[in-house]
């Protein structure tokens, strides 16, 4: 194959594309950034002399998910199809480490589709190693999606070096590999779930494609993560993109008795064919062909991206393979406005499917993946709690009442949003997140009604042995009101009218045992035409237990009037979030972040007469907040 034709159908550069965030921030001094490296600076890494990796962990376990009242997704789970998907939200470089002071870079809301997320990076002028952000993991883990960083070494034309394979490839003479050893590292260290290794520079010689399955089965043995291998590189070493599983490429994912890669994402100009063929060769080799996922590539045109529908669909579900999408950030690219409503707009139609569109080949209909791949849930154990919070805010509100007029963004304290989002008849309700009105966070669910509607909210699998609680809070305006229900595993239907109020409201819920019986789902009943806003559901058996607030200390750099903190909590709890407050001159409460992170960066403060005053209060992730912790800060010049 010509190299120089081939290299067009590859994983492309990050650094030669927009992506998910808009314009450089004026960063501080001291703001800490996410990692990245070349082969011989990650052999140096170190967290001890790394002053930024402290704010590179995420602190949030990866939470069990479920398909229905039967079926767990666990390891051990009977293989299912399923989405991968590679995000690329900001530049490898200068990435802040816990997110940023503007509602105009990327979030993600569909976590209920996927099964990877893969934080996509990696250039020839910034690094070719990138594990994924903290704040993303947070968001990923809360939703049981794995979290994978990536390795990319680039086409020779986009300025990939064949030394950077040989560094990377080093074999110790007792079969260990100093890399992999790192990568296991770095993920350990960081709490993320594994590896996609993205091998594409060519003109190598040796036994380079030998060295790779060696480097491969030494990760494997000596770790449980996670390893996802693109279709680029074959056996002999050469990168020639097959399309399909075959037998150029089957070592990369399965050896004999090994198993070489969890994911094998087949690049994108397969057909039919190619992918029943790689179906059969994963079935004969003893894998699941949903281990298998062939790509989309939807970097430029997002939603408008014609796709072989046929081929990956039949019968209303997957067929052949699982599906992998490579750059679904693109909702944000193609935004005009990049404000959170057009962006989730643009979400909506991706993940829902339904828009045609005109293509050089005739009209088509973007599909999507809502109808054809069962969402997954993590709601199967209490206490839960949702605001509905987006994961960035224009403000930052707590009971309804604005404790910060700044912008924000930060999925670390991104809740879990509805499972269904919004399988509603249009003609009878408009359902879509509100990022104008928040009873705690930055948003809200708001629901315009024209006549009765039914919609469905969350996939749950809660146990009613015990008796249960349920609050719901929400605001109405109009001749709108509302019930919420729960549907049972016996077929039983639960509804429990809501108070109509034109300000925010919390209704609480008894709902009785039920013994062998769980809630299936939750949702709304719509009644008349109004308005509504949803800002809360939570459901509790007992009264939980009050979080310890951690002490913590401050390290500051002051510059003028303002200064720049370094907060470390000296506690660990799992589960729980650090919310911060900075006591203003009228010993109001101004809220400066909140973190499930031991450690915390704020970025500007004013700071007045050298000091500033400090609250602290720990908030379990069911909602129950423990003491107040008050600290006065002599800010060090």
């Amino acid at each position: 194959m010509n190299m120089k034709k081939a290299y067009l159908i590859c994983l492309m550069i990050i650094s030669f594309v927009t992506n998910g965030y808009t314009q450089d921030e004026d960063y501080g001094d001291n703001q800490p950034y996410s990692s990245y490296w070349f082969v011989d600076e990650l052999l140096q890494w170190s967290p001890k002399s790394d002053n930024d990796a402290k704010f590179n962990i995420s602190e949030v376990s990866l939470a069990s998910r479920f398909l229905n009242d039967s079926t767990d997704l666990n390891n051990g789970a009977e293989k299912i199809p399923g989405i991968i998907a590679l995000m690329a939200p900001h530049t490898t470089n200068f990435h802040p480490s816990q997110g940023f002071s503007t509602v105009k870079q990327y979030a993600f809301p569909f976590w209920q589709y996927i099964d990877y997320f893969v934080q996509w990076g990696g250039s020839a002028n910034e690094g070719i190693i990138v594990p994924p952000t903290s704040f993303w993991t947070d968001a990923a883990h809360k939703n049981g999606v794995k979290s994978i960083g990536t390795v990319f070494f680039p086409p020779n034309v986009y300025g990939g070096k064949e030394e950077w394979v040989y560094e990377f490839l080093v074999q110790n003479e007792d079969g260990s590999f100093p890399v992999a050893d790192k990568l296991i590292e770095v993920a350990d260290r960081y709490n993320f779930d594994g590896w996609f290794i993205n091998q594409e520079t060519y003109d190598l010689v040796g036994d380079a494609g030998e060295l790779m399955q060696q480097f491969i089965s030494y990760y494997r043995t000596q770790s449980n993560l996670k390893l996802v291998w693109y279709d680029a590189m074959i056996d002999d070493s050469r990168v020639i993109w097959q399309d399909e599983l075959n037998n150029h490429n089957q070592m990369f994912f399965q050896k004999e008795d090994r198993r070489m890669s969890d994911v094998f994402f087949i690049n994108f100009r397969y057909h039919e064919v190619n992918l029943e063929d790689s179906k059969k060769l994963a079935q004969e080799l003893g894998r699941s062909e949903w281990e298998l996922y062939a790509g989309i590539d939807v970097q430029s045109k997002s939603f408008k991206t014609p796709v072989k529908w046929d081929a990956l669909y039949m019968d209303g579900k997957p067929n052949n393979t699982s599906i992998g999408l490579y750059w679904s950030n693109s909702t944000f690219d193609i935004s005009e406005t990049k404000t959170p409503e057009d962006v989730y707009s643009n979400e909506q139609k991706f993940w829902n499917g339904g828009p045609s569109f005109e293509t050089r080949f005739g009209s088509s209909t973007w599909q999507g993946f809502a109808d054809y791949f069962e969402p997954r849930s993590v709601i199967n154990s209490l206490p839960f709690k949702t605001n509905f919070n987006y994961g960035l805010g224009r403000f930052y509100n707590e009971k309804g009442k604005t404790v910060s007029e700044q912008e924000w963004h930060n999925l670390s304290i991104q809740d879990i949003l509805p499972t269904w989002q919004f399988q509603v008849d249009s003609t009878k309700v408009k359902a879509t997140i509100s990022f104008d009105e928040s009873y705690e966070g930055g948003s809200s669910l708001s629901f315009e009604g024209f006549a009765d509607a039914e919609i469905p909210l969350y996939k749950t699998k809660l146990s009613l042995d015990k008796a249960i609680n349920l609050q719901v809070v929400m605001k109405t305006s109009g001749n709108m009101y509302l019930e919420i229900y729960c549907q049972l595993s016996n077929g039983e239907t639960l509804t429990f009218p809501l108070k109509k109020s034109s300000s925010w409201f919390t209704n609480t819920i008894s709902i009785p045992a039920h013994e062998n019986i769980i809630i299936s789902k939750i949702g709304l009943l719509t009644k008349g035409e109004g308005n509504t806003f949803l800002g809360e559901l939570s459901i509790r058996s007992k009264k939980e237990k009050i979080p310890v607030t951690s002490s913590f200390s401050v390290e500051s750099f002051v510059k003028g009037n303002t200064a720049e903190l370094y907060i470390h909590f000296n506690e660990k709890p799992e589960g729980v979030y650090h919310t911060i407050y900075h006591l203003n001159a009228k010993n109001e409460k101004v809220w400066l972040g909140k973190t499930p992170s031991q450690n915390f960066y704020i970025s500007n403060i004013l700071a007045k007469n050298s000091q500033i005053n400090l609250e602290v209060q720990s908030e379990s992730f069911g909602g129950t907040k423990g003491k107040i912790i008050r600290k006065k800060v002599i800010l060090s010049q």
